[in-house]
Parts: C-alpha cells; sequence; structure tokens
C-alpha cells in the first residue's frame, strides 16, 4: 500500500509515492496532516504536468513576455508552498498550547 493508501497497481502507486515524497521532500512539506496529503498529490501531479509545458515553451522559441509569465506564476507557486508550511507549522502550535 502506499503514502496516500490506494490499491492500485503496485508498480504505479510506487511510482506516484516517489514523486510525491520527492515533492514534499523539496518544499519540506512532510509535517502536513492526512487530508492535507491527498489534496498535496492532485497539486503535485498538476504541477508535474506544468513543467512539461514550461520544457515545452521553452524547446518552441516562445514569445519572452509568455515564458516570463510562466516564471512570475512558477515562483508564486513556490510562495505559496512556503506559506502553506509555516501555516501549518503555526496550526500545530497553536494545537499544542491549545491542549495544555
Amino acid at each position: 500500500m502506499g503514502l496516500f493508501g490506494g490499491k492500485s497497481e503496485e508498480g504505479k502507486q510506487s511510482k506516484q509515492d516517489k514523486q510525491i515524497a520527492k515533492f514534499m521532500d523539496k518544499y519540506q512539506l512532510e509535517d502536513l496532516d492526512e487530508k492535507d496529503l491527498a489534496v498535496l498529490s492532485r497539486v503535485a501531479n498538476d504541477l508535474a504536468g506544468n513543467g512539461l509545458f514550461k520544457a515545452g515553451m521553452a524547446l518552441s522559441f516562445a514569445k519572452a513576455e509568455e515564458q516570463a509569465k510562466v516564471t512570475y506564476l512558477s515562483a508564486i507557486v513556490e510562495q505559496n508552498w512556503m506559506m502553506i508550511r509555516q501555516l501549518s507549522r503555526l496550526n500545530k502550535n497553536i494545537e499544542e498550547l491549545k491542549n495544555k
């Protein structure tokens, strides 16, 4: 059984689990709870497809403005992951204070 508990083809699930683990490591998202991990899985899959799109744009010699837009949007996504990580930490601290 994989990281997200699905019973699909074992090879496929294992590959997906590795991709998600790599994504979690890249953005330091190890402390997210199970509900957030399910959303993370969908977002990571969407972003993987976006990576292919960005590579295709670079190879097609897209306009500089279009490439700049994609780059800026990618930076915003990176910032969002940082904020998600920080909010998760804050929530954990609040829960600990509440339980004292």
